[in-house]
Protein backbone atom coordinates (compact mmCIF):
# COMPACT_ATOMS: atom_id res chain seq x y z
CA UNK A 1 0.00 0.00 0.00
CA UNK A 2 1.03 3.66 -0.37
CA UNK A 3 1.21 4.17 3.41
CA UNK A 4 2.74 7.53 4.32
CA UNK A 5 2.58 8.70 0.71
CA UNK A 6 -1.19 8.17 0.75
CA UNK A 7 -1.50 10.13 4.01
CA UNK A 8 0.59 12.95 2.54
CA UNK A 9 -1.74 13.15 -0.46
CA UNK A 10 -4.85 13.25 1.74
CA UNK A 11 -3.32 15.84 4.08
CA UNK A 12 -2.16 17.99 1.15
CA UNK A 13 -5.62 18.08 -0.43
CA UNK A 14 -7.19 19.05 2.89
CA UNK A 15 -4.61 21.82 3.32
CA UNK A 16 -5.31 23.02 -0.22
CA UNK A 17 -9.03 23.15 0.54
CA UNK A 18 -8.43 25.22 3.67
CA UNK A 19 -6.06 27.59 1.88
CA UNK A 20 -8.42 28.48 -0.96
CA UNK A 21 -11.26 29.03 1.52
CA UNK A 22 -9.20 31.33 3.74
CA UNK A 23 -7.88 33.39 0.82
CA UNK A 24 -11.40 34.83 0.54
CA UNK A 25 -10.84 36.90 3.68
CA UNK A 26 -8.32 39.03 1.75
CA UNK A 27 -11.04 40.15 -0.66
CA UNK A 28 -9.85 40.92 -4.21
CA UNK A 29 -6.26 40.26 -3.15
CA UNK A 30 -7.17 36.63 -2.49
CA UNK A 31 -9.57 36.09 -5.40
CA UNK A 32 -10.80 38.52 -8.02
CA UNK A 33 -14.24 36.97 -7.51
CA UNK A 34 -15.48 35.39 -4.28
CA UNK A 35 -16.21 31.71 -4.97
CA UNK A 36 -18.46 29.42 -2.95
CA UNK A 37 -16.06 26.52 -2.40
CA UNK A 38 -17.60 24.05 0.07
CA UNK A 39 -17.19 20.66 1.73
CA UNK A 40 -18.66 18.80 -1.24
CA UNK A 41 -15.68 19.97 -3.32
CA UNK A 42 -13.26 18.52 -0.79
CA UNK A 43 -15.19 15.24 -0.58
CA UNK A 44 -15.25 14.98 -4.38
CA UNK A 45 -11.50 15.67 -4.61
CA UNK A 46 -10.75 12.97 -2.03
CA UNK A 47 -13.01 10.52 -3.86
CA UNK A 48 -11.17 11.29 -7.11
CA UNK A 49 -7.90 10.59 -5.33
CA UNK A 50 -9.21 7.26 -4.11
CA UNK A 51 -10.45 6.23 -7.56
CA UNK A 52 -7.36 7.19 -9.56
CA UNK A 53 -4.63 6.00 -7.21
CA UNK A 54 -3.53 2.38 -7.27
CA UNK A 55 -2.29 1.92 -3.71
CA UNK A 56 -0.29 -1.12 -4.72
CA UNK A 57 1.83 0.90 -7.21
CA UNK A 58 3.32 4.07 -5.72
CA UNK A 59 5.04 4.95 -8.99
CA UNK A 60 1.80 4.94 -10.97
CA UNK A 61 0.04 7.94 -9.40
CA UNK A 62 -1.58 9.87 -12.31
CA UNK A 63 -0.61 13.38 -11.20
CA UNK A 64 -1.58 15.03 -14.50
CA UNK A 65 -5.08 13.56 -14.33
CA UNK A 66 -5.50 14.52 -10.68
CA UNK A 67 -4.32 18.06 -11.34
CA UNK A 68 -6.69 18.43 -14.28
CA UNK A 69 -9.77 17.01 -12.55
CA UNK A 70 -9.29 18.93 -9.31
CA UNK A 71 -7.90 22.09 -10.90
CA UNK A 72 -10.26 22.34 -13.86
CA UNK A 73 -13.42 20.49 -12.80
CA UNK A 74 -13.90 19.87 -9.06
CA UNK A 75 -12.59 23.24 -7.87
CA UNK A 76 -11.80 24.92 -11.18
CA UNK A 77 -15.34 24.43 -12.41
CA UNK A 78 -16.45 27.15 -10.00
CA UNK A 79 -13.79 29.61 -11.14
CA UNK A 80 -14.80 32.07 -13.86
CA UNK A 81 -11.86 34.48 -13.85
CA UNK A 82 -8.81 33.43 -15.91
CA UNK A 83 -6.33 34.90 -13.40
CA UNK A 84 -8.09 33.15 -10.53
CA UNK A 85 -7.91 29.90 -12.50
CA UNK A 86 -4.18 30.36 -12.97
CA UNK A 87 -3.75 31.09 -9.26
CA UNK A 88 -5.82 28.05 -8.27
CA UNK A 89 -3.72 25.71 -10.42
CA UNK A 90 -0.50 27.14 -8.98
CA UNK A 91 -1.70 26.65 -5.39
CA UNK A 92 -2.88 23.13 -6.20
CA UNK A 93 0.62 22.18 -7.37
CA UNK A 94 2.03 23.21 -3.98
CA UNK A 95 -0.27 20.83 -2.13
CA UNK A 96 -0.96 18.06 -4.65
CA UNK A 97 2.03 17.05 -6.74
CA UNK A 98 4.79 14.48 -6.72
CA UNK A 99 6.99 16.79 -4.61
CA UNK A 100 4.72 16.49 -1.55
CA UNK A 101 5.70 12.81 -1.18
CA UNK A 102 9.20 13.78 -0.07
CA UNK A 103 9.63 13.33 3.73
CA UNK A 104 11.07 16.83 4.24
CA UNK A 105 8.58 18.68 1.99
CA UNK A 106 7.21 21.93 3.44
CA UNK A 107 4.20 23.93 2.26
CA UNK A 108 5.77 27.32 3.03
CA UNK A 109 9.19 28.87 3.51
CA UNK A 110 8.71 29.29 7.26
CA UNK A 111 8.76 25.52 7.75
CA UNK A 112 5.77 25.62 10.10
CA UNK A 113 3.42 23.97 7.64
CA UNK A 114 4.11 20.39 6.57
CA UNK A 115 2.57 16.93 6.64
CA UNK A 116 3.46 15.03 9.85
CA UNK A 117 5.16 11.69 9.26
CA UNK A 118 2.88 9.55 11.39
CA UNK A 119 0.37 6.70 11.24
CA UNK A 120 -1.79 8.05 14.07
CA UNK A 121 -4.77 10.34 13.49
CA UNK A 122 -4.22 11.78 16.97
CA UNK A 123 -0.76 12.96 15.92
CA UNK A 124 -2.29 14.88 13.02
CA UNK A 125 -4.84 16.46 15.37
CA UNK A 126 -2.08 17.40 17.80
CA UNK A 127 -0.06 19.00 15.00
CA UNK A 128 -3.12 20.97 13.79
CA UNK A 129 -3.72 22.27 17.32
CA UNK A 130 -0.15 23.61 17.51
CA UNK A 131 -0.70 25.89 14.52
CA UNK A 132 -1.46 29.55 15.13
CA UNK A 133 -5.10 30.66 15.08
CA UNK A 134 -4.01 33.69 13.06
CA UNK A 135 -2.21 32.21 10.07
CA UNK A 136 0.52 34.36 8.50
CA UNK A 137 -0.12 35.46 4.89
CA UNK A 138 2.88 33.48 3.63
CA UNK A 139 1.03 30.17 3.94
CA UNK A 140 -1.55 31.60 1.53
CA UNK A 141 1.20 32.65 -0.86
CA UNK A 142 0.70 36.31 -0.03
CA UNK A 143 2.79 39.23 1.22
CA UNK A 144 2.53 40.63 4.75
CA UNK A 145 0.86 43.73 3.27
CA UNK A 146 -2.18 41.57 2.54
CA UNK A 147 -2.65 41.05 6.27
CA UNK A 148 -2.43 44.78 6.88
CA UNK A 149 -5.19 45.39 4.35
CA UNK A 150 -7.31 42.59 5.86
CA UNK A 151 -6.93 44.00 9.39
CA UNK A 152 -7.70 47.51 8.15
CA UNK A 153 -10.89 46.32 6.46
CA UNK A 154 -11.94 44.43 9.59
CA UNK A 155 -11.31 47.55 11.69
CA UNK A 156 -13.26 49.71 9.26
CA UNK A 157 -16.21 47.31 9.40
CA UNK A 158 -16.10 47.34 13.22
CA UNK A 159 -15.92 51.15 13.41
CA UNK A 160 -18.71 51.59 10.85
CA UNK A 161 -20.93 49.21 12.80
CA UNK A 162 -20.13 51.06 16.01
CA UNK A 163 -20.89 54.44 14.44
CA UNK A 164 -24.19 53.24 13.03
CA UNK A 165 -25.23 51.94 16.44
CA UNK A 166 -24.28 55.21 18.16
CA UNK A 167 -25.92 57.63 15.73
CA UNK A 168 -29.49 56.70 16.61
CA UNK A 169 -31.59 59.50 18.05
CA UNK A 170 -33.94 57.63 20.40
CA UNK A 171 -31.80 58.02 23.51
CA UNK A 172 -30.41 61.48 22.71
CA UNK A 173 -31.46 64.78 24.20
CA UNK A 174 -32.96 67.65 22.25
CA UNK A 175 -29.70 69.62 22.31
CA UNK A 176 -27.74 66.72 20.82
CA UNK A 177 -30.36 66.14 18.14
CA UNK A 178 -30.41 69.84 17.27
CA UNK A 179 -26.62 69.83 16.93
CA UNK A 180 -26.78 66.80 14.63
CA UNK A 181 -29.49 68.46 12.53
CA UNK A 182 -27.36 71.59 12.17
CA UNK A 183 -24.31 69.52 11.22
CA UNK A 184 -26.35 67.70 8.60
CA UNK A 185 -27.82 70.94 7.19
CA UNK A 186 -24.34 72.46 6.97
CA UNK A 187 -23.14 69.45 4.99
CA UNK A 188 -26.14 69.70 2.68
CA UNK A 189 -25.27 73.33 1.93
CA UNK A 190 -21.57 72.62 1.39
CA UNK A 191 -22.23 69.67 -0.93
CA UNK A 192 -24.83 71.63 -2.88
CA UNK A 193 -22.33 74.45 -3.37
CA UNK A 194 -19.49 72.09 -4.30
CA UNK A 195 -21.03 70.14 -7.18
CA UNK A 196 -22.95 71.29 -10.24
CA UNK A 197 -26.43 70.05 -11.08
CA UNK A 198 -25.39 68.59 -14.42
CA UNK A 199 -22.57 68.49 -16.97
CA UNK A 200 -22.79 71.42 -19.40
CA UNK A 201 -23.18 69.74 -22.79
CA UNK A 202 -23.95 72.80 -24.93
CA UNK A 203 -20.52 73.57 -26.42
CA UNK A 204 -18.69 70.40 -27.50
CA UNK A 205 -15.19 70.51 -28.95
CA UNK A 206 -15.68 70.43 -32.77
CA UNK A 207 -13.46 67.39 -33.40
CA UNK A 208 -15.51 65.32 -30.96
CA UNK A 209 -18.53 65.45 -33.24
CA UNK A 210 -16.69 65.11 -36.55
CA UNK A 211 -18.18 62.13 -38.40
CA UNK A 212 -16.28 59.72 -40.65
CA UNK A 213 -17.19 58.69 -44.19
CA UNK A 214 -19.76 56.27 -42.78
CA UNK A 215 -21.42 59.01 -40.72
CA UNK A 216 -20.10 57.66 -37.41
CA UNK A 217 -18.91 59.86 -34.56
CA UNK A 218 -15.55 58.86 -32.98
CA UNK A 219 -15.69 55.87 -30.66
CA UNK A 220 -14.23 57.81 -27.73
CA UNK A 221 -16.90 60.48 -28.20
CA UNK A 222 -19.51 57.77 -27.67
CA UNK A 223 -17.66 56.78 -24.49
CA UNK A 224 -17.65 60.41 -23.33
CA UNK A 225 -21.38 60.88 -23.97
CA UNK A 226 -22.15 57.70 -22.03
CA UNK A 227 -20.00 58.94 -19.14
CA UNK A 228 -21.78 62.31 -19.16
CA UNK A 229 -25.11 60.48 -18.95
CA UNK A 230 -23.87 58.52 -15.92
CA UNK A 231 -22.58 61.70 -14.26
CA UNK A 232 -25.88 63.50 -14.84
CA UNK A 233 -27.87 60.62 -13.33
CA UNK A 234 -25.72 60.59 -10.19
CA UNK A 235 -25.87 64.38 -9.90
CA UNK A 236 -29.66 64.27 -10.19
CA UNK A 237 -29.87 61.66 -7.41
CA UNK A 238 -27.54 63.65 -5.14
CA UNK A 239 -29.36 66.97 -5.51
CA UNK A 240 -32.76 65.29 -5.15
CA UNK A 241 -31.61 63.58 -1.93
CA UNK A 242 -30.18 66.84 -0.59
CA UNK A 243 -33.45 68.69 -1.20
CA UNK A 244 -35.58 65.92 0.34
CA UNK A 245 -33.31 65.55 3.38
CA UNK A 246 -33.29 69.30 3.98
CA UNK A 247 -37.10 69.40 3.93
CA UNK A 248 -37.28 66.37 6.24
CA UNK A 249 -34.95 67.94 8.82
CA UNK A 250 -36.97 71.16 8.70
CA UNK A 251 -40.18 69.18 9.21
CA UNK A 252 -41.81 69.84 5.84
CA UNK A 253 -41.85 66.16 4.79
CA UNK A 254 -41.73 62.84 6.62
CA UNK A 255 -38.25 61.43 7.31
CA UNK A 256 -38.38 58.18 5.31
CA UNK A 257 -36.14 55.18 5.92
CA UNK A 258 -33.95 56.04 2.93
CA UNK A 259 -33.55 59.65 4.11
CA UNK A 260 -32.75 58.40 7.62
CA UNK A 261 -29.97 56.27 6.12
CA UNK A 262 -28.53 59.31 4.31
CA UNK A 263 -28.84 61.37 7.51
CA UNK A 264 -26.85 58.79 9.48
CA UNK A 265 -24.23 58.64 6.73
CA UNK A 266 -23.77 62.42 6.85
CA UNK A 267 -23.41 62.39 10.64
CA UNK A 268 -20.75 59.67 10.36
CA UNK A 269 -19.00 61.43 7.43
CA UNK A 270 -19.77 58.48 5.16
CA UNK A 271 -20.96 58.36 1.57
CA UNK A 272 -24.63 57.26 1.45
CA UNK A 273 -25.06 53.76 0.09
CA UNK A 274 -27.55 55.03 -2.50
CA UNK A 275 -24.85 57.26 -3.98
CA UNK A 276 -22.43 54.35 -4.05
CA UNK A 277 -24.94 52.22 -5.95
CA UNK A 278 -25.43 54.95 -8.57
CA UNK A 279 -21.83 56.09 -8.62
CA UNK A 280 -18.25 54.96 -8.99
CA UNK A 281 -16.16 52.60 -6.87
CA UNK A 282 -14.59 54.40 -3.92
CA UNK A 283 -13.62 53.82 -0.29
CA UNK A 284 -13.25 57.51 0.60
CA UNK A 285 -15.04 59.33 3.39
CA UNK A 286 -17.77 61.82 2.46
CA UNK A 287 -15.58 64.93 2.31
CA UNK A 288 -12.86 63.23 0.27
CA UNK A 289 -15.48 61.63 -1.98
CA UNK A 290 -17.05 65.01 -2.80
CA UNK A 291 -13.64 66.49 -3.63
CA UNK A 292 -12.85 63.48 -5.81
CA UNK A 293 -16.23 63.86 -7.53
CA UNK A 294 -15.44 67.52 -8.23
CA UNK A 295 -12.24 66.47 -9.98
CA UNK A 296 -14.10 63.88 -12.04
CA UNK A 297 -16.73 66.41 -13.09
CA UNK A 298 -14.05 68.92 -14.11
CA UNK A 299 -12.15 66.25 -16.05
CA UNK A 300 -15.20 65.15 -18.07
CA UNK A 301 -16.31 68.77 -18.62
CA UNK A 302 -12.83 69.70 -19.85
CA UNK A 303 -12.78 66.70 -22.21
CA UNK A 304 -16.15 67.77 -23.64
CA UNK A 305 -15.17 71.43 -24.10
CA UNK A 306 -11.47 71.15 -25.03
CA UNK A 307 -11.16 67.69 -26.60
CA UNK A 308 -9.41 64.53 -25.45
CA UNK A 309 -6.52 65.50 -23.13
CA UNK A 310 -2.93 64.49 -23.88
CA UNK A 311 -3.10 62.00 -21.02
CA UNK A 312 -6.44 60.59 -19.90
CA UNK A 313 -7.34 60.13 -16.24
CA UNK A 314 -8.74 56.64 -16.65
CA UNK A 315 -9.73 56.33 -12.99
CA UNK A 316 -11.92 59.41 -13.32
CA UNK A 317 -14.50 57.47 -15.34
CA UNK A 318 -17.46 55.43 -14.14
CA UNK A 319 -16.68 52.62 -16.57
CA UNK A 320 -12.99 52.66 -17.60
CA UNK A 321 -13.42 49.42 -19.58
CA UNK A 322 -15.48 51.25 -22.19
CA UNK A 323 -12.66 53.76 -22.66
CA UNK A 324 -10.23 50.94 -23.43
CA UNK A 325 -12.70 49.28 -25.79
CA UNK A 326 -13.31 52.63 -27.50
CA UNK A 327 -9.56 53.02 -28.05
CA UNK A 328 -9.38 49.61 -29.71
CA UNK A 329 -12.42 50.44 -31.81
CA UNK A 330 -10.79 53.68 -32.99
CA UNK A 331 -7.80 51.73 -34.30
CA UNK A 332 -10.08 49.04 -35.72
CA UNK A 333 -12.10 51.55 -37.74
CA UNK A 334 -9.06 53.41 -38.99
CA UNK A 335 -7.27 50.29 -40.24
CA UNK A 336 -10.26 48.05 -41.08
CA UNK A 337 -9.13 45.37 -38.64
CA UNK A 338 -11.58 43.25 -36.59
CA UNK A 339 -11.57 44.54 -33.02
CA UNK A 340 -11.46 41.03 -31.55
CA UNK A 341 -8.01 40.50 -33.11
CA UNK A 342 -6.50 43.54 -31.37
CA UNK A 343 -4.76 43.73 -28.02
CA UNK A 344 -2.94 46.40 -26.06
CA UNK A 345 0.81 46.79 -25.78
CA UNK A 346 2.04 48.78 -22.79
CA UNK A 347 4.92 51.19 -22.28
CA UNK A 348 5.51 52.69 -18.82
CA UNK A 349 6.54 56.36 -19.00
CA UNK A 350 9.37 57.66 -16.82
CA UNK A 351 7.28 60.39 -15.20
CA UNK A 352 4.19 60.80 -13.04
CA UNK A 353 1.02 62.86 -13.30
CA UNK A 354 -1.16 63.91 -10.38
CA UNK A 355 -4.74 64.67 -11.38
CA UNK A 356 -5.24 66.86 -8.32
CA UNK A 357 -2.45 69.19 -9.50
CA UNK A 358 -4.04 69.35 -12.97
CA UNK A 359 -7.43 70.08 -11.41
CA UNK A 360 -6.14 72.84 -9.12
CA UNK A 361 -4.39 74.56 -12.02
CA UNK A 362 -7.51 74.51 -14.15
CA UNK A 363 -9.86 75.89 -11.50
CA UNK A 364 -7.38 78.75 -10.96
CA UNK A 365 -7.54 79.46 -14.68
CA UNK A 366 -3.96 78.32 -15.31
CA UNK A 367 -2.94 76.18 -18.26
CA UNK A 368 -1.92 72.61 -17.50
CA UNK A 369 -0.02 71.99 -20.76
CA UNK A 370 3.36 72.32 -19.04
CA UNK A 371 2.57 69.21 -17.00
CA UNK A 372 2.49 67.16 -20.20
CA UNK A 373 5.73 68.50 -21.73
CA UNK A 374 7.72 65.33 -21.03
CA UNK A 375 5.11 63.07 -22.63
CA UNK A 376 5.47 61.78 -26.16
CA UNK A 377 2.05 61.27 -27.70
CA UNK A 378 1.93 57.91 -29.55
CA UNK A 379 0.91 57.80 -33.20
CA UNK A 380 -1.56 55.07 -32.31
CA UNK A 381 -3.04 54.54 -28.89
CA UNK A 382 -3.44 56.69 -25.80
CA UNK A 383 -1.64 57.92 -22.72
CA UNK A 384 -3.31 57.29 -19.37
CA UNK A 385 -2.55 58.13 -15.75
CA UNK A 386 -4.13 57.45 -12.37
CA UNK A 387 -3.78 53.67 -12.23
CA UNK A 388 -3.49 52.01 -8.81
CA UNK A 389 -1.45 48.98 -7.81
CA UNK A 390 -2.83 47.20 -4.76
CA UNK A 391 -0.29 45.82 -2.26
CA UNK A 392 2.66 46.94 -4.40
CA UNK A 393 4.37 49.90 -6.07
CA UNK A 394 6.06 50.69 -9.36
CA UNK A 395 9.80 51.35 -9.31
CA UNK A 396 10.35 54.27 -11.71
CA UNK A 397 14.15 53.97 -11.58
CA UNK A 398 14.12 50.31 -12.56
CA UNK A 399 11.28 50.81 -15.04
Amino acid sequence: VLGQQWRSMIFGLCMFHGIILERRKFGPLGWNISYEFNESDRACALKTLDIYCDRESPGAIPWDALEYINGEITYGGRVTDSWDQRCLRSILKLFSSEAILLPDYQYSESGRYYCPQSRSLEDYKTYANTLSIHDPPEVFGMHENANIIFNRNETRFFVDTLLNSMSGGDAMGEAALAAMDKLCLDKIQSIRAAIVRNIDSDNPYPDLMKRDNRNRIPSLTTVLLQEIDRFDKLLAVIHSNLNDLEKAIQGFVVMSESLETIYRAFINNQVPQLWHSKGFLSTKSLGSWIFDFQQRIEYVQSWFNDGLPISSWICGLFFPQSFLTGTLQTYSRKNNIPIDTLRFDFDIMNCTLNQQVIYERRIRGQKSNSLFEDLKVPDYGILIHGLFIEAGRWDLREG
